[in-house]
């Protein structure tokens, strides 16, 4: 039996019931194409084989790859393939939708939430168990100390919520904290006119979470306190206010009136 490799941050599920538990949410159907982040033993890579749906599983551990082409050579629904998940372009397999699954390490899981808004036009569902702490920060909503960048870049394109929690005892070997499974639907994307400016902005916003708005926003280039006051007045926001406290519409409508006072 390949044995967990601590370079690649695995814990494999080893809990049948939660396996199930997390593909029942894909709400599988024959037709449906689903890609799978780290496949590891193949506990969730089985039960979407047995449904019929065309799986791709993504692994980049070479070890289990073997074992995995083994273990589902007899499946001709399935396909193994050997690389980084961060490096998979969608489209050199399929040209249309796909469902999405993965147990996810939490040093690339912010990698993984970017690549899923990367490409959020093709994705039909995703479910993704994640360490329980980063889980709580993308699923959160303003007001909450968990609100953060990561929080609204995914939430730009899907409605997410953390679904249930899993106690370390479902891994092998045993991580230190609670893992949580979310998930992702699509909704409507909200309109940003220029998304590289409006993630400048939120990044900034968020720089230093102890320090009032205005005050992480005076980093920005071009623009300075008293503008920067004068735009927060405008966006109808107090001017004591910090970034965990303003809301996605807000941010949309402050990066477009932060943008519009430097080009005045």
């Amino acid at each position: 039996m390949t044995r967990p490799k601590k370079r690649f941050s695995q814990n494999f599920l080893t809990d049948g019931k939660i396996a199930s538990k997390i593909v029942d949410l894909l709400d599988l159907k024959k037709d449906d194409t689903v890609f799978e982040i780290g496949p590891g033993r193949g506990a969730l890579t089985q039960l979407i084989a047995d449904s019929g749906a065309r799986l791709y599983s993504f692994e980049i551990d070479t070890d289990l790859v073997q074992r995995l082409r083994n273990k589902f050579r007899d499946y001709p629904n399935v396909e193994i393939v050997n690389i980084d998940f961060l490096l998979v372009d969608p489209l050199e397999k399929i040209d249309g939708g796909f469902k999405l699954i993965g147990n996810i390490p939490y040093d690339i899981t912010s990698l993984i939430v970017q690549w899923i808004t990367s490409y959020h036009k093709y994705i039909n569902r995703a479910v993704i168990t994640a360490q329980k702490e980063l889980a709580d920060r993308i699923s959160s909503g303003p007001g909450s100390k968990n609100w953060a960048p990561i929080s609204i870049f995914a939430q730009c394109y899907f409605d997410i919520k953390s679904v249930f929690t899993i106690p370390p005892e479902a891994f092998y070997p045993k991580p230190k904290v609670h893992s949580a499974t979310m998930l992702f639907e699509p909704k409507e994307p909200y309109k940003i006119d220029d998304f590289d400016f409006f993630e400048t902005v939120v990044r900034q916003s968020f720089k230093n979470r102890r320090k009032l708005l205005v005050n992480n926003l005076a980093g920005l280039e071009n623009i300075d306190k008293q503008q920067l006051e004068k735009v927060l007045e405008r966006a109808g926001l107090p001017r004591l206010i910090r970034a965990e406290q303003v809301g996605f519409e807000q941010f949309i409508e402050l990066s477009e009136l932060i943008k519009a006072s430097i080009l005045s």
